[in-house]
C-alpha cells in the first residue's frame, strides 16, 4: 500500500495508491471539509461514497472515514492539486496545470487500469484540451480515461440519479478492463 502525503501542508490529504488498481479517482483538490476531517470526499452532501457502493464498485458501503479502505477494493484516490480550497473558483489555471505532471508520474508508477476524473475541469487542466463526460478516446499513461460530473453537492446541473448513471458506466468499463 502506498499512502503518501503529496504536499508539505498539514491539511493535504494522503494519496491512496498502489500498483495495478482497477480504478484511480482523481479529484480537483481537497475541499475545506475534507481537509479539516483529513479524508477524501468528506464534504456535506458529497455523493461520492454512496454512489461508489450503489454502482457496485464496492461490495459494502463506505463512508469518508473509510477512505483508506478503498485500496482493499482495487480503488485509489488522489487529487490534481493538494491545496485545500472552498472550490474550483479558488484555484488558478496555472496551479491546476502544475498538478498534471505529478499526476502523470503517479499514473506511470502505479499503472491503474482506469483513471476517473471526478469533474470535467480536472481532466481539461490535466490534458490541456476540452472534453465531454464519459469514456475518452485517449489513454493517460496507459490507463483508460473516464470523466464524470463532480460528485460535489454543489454540482447542481447533475443530480444524484444522473451521477449514478456515470458511476454505473464506470463500473462496466472497470469490469471490462479487468477481464481483458
Amino acid at each position: 500500500m502506498a499512502t503518501t502525503k503529496t504536499a508539505d501542508t498539514p491539511s493535504a490529504l494522503p494519496d491512496y495508491l498502489r500498483p495495478s488498481l482497477d480504478v484511480v479517482f482523481v479529484g480537483i483538490n481537497p475541499g475545506l471539509a475534507s481537509a479539516a476531517r483529513g479524508h477524501h470526499y468528506a464534504g456535506p452532501g458529497n455523493h461520492f461514497w454512496p454512489l461508489l457502493h450503489e454502482a457496485g464498485l464496492t461490495p459494502v458501503p463506505l463512508a469518508y472515514e473509510d477512505d483508506g479502505q478503498t485500496l482493499e477494493h482495487g480503488i485509489g484516490l488522489t487529487n490534481l492539486v493538494d491545496r485545500p480550497s472552498r472550490g474550483l473558483a479558488d484555484l488558478t489555471r496555472p496551479e491546476m496545470e502544475a498538478g498534471a505532471e505529478p499526476l502523470r508520474q503517479k499514473l506511470r508508477r502505479f499503472r491503474p487500469r482506469v483513471v476517473c476524473f471526478n469533474g470535467k475541469a480536472i481532466y481539461e487542466a490535466f490534458s490541456g484540451q476540452r472534453c465531454n463526460f464519459g469514456l475518452q478516446p485517449e489513454r493517460a499513461e496507459g490507463a483508460v480515461v473516464f470523466v464524470m460530473p463532480s460528485t460535489s453537492a454543489r454540482t447542481a446541473a447533475y443530480q444524484r440519479p444522473a451521477k449514478l448513471a456515470f458511476f454505473r458506466e464506470l463500473k462496466r468499463i472497470v469490469d471490462r478492463e479487468a477481464a481483458s
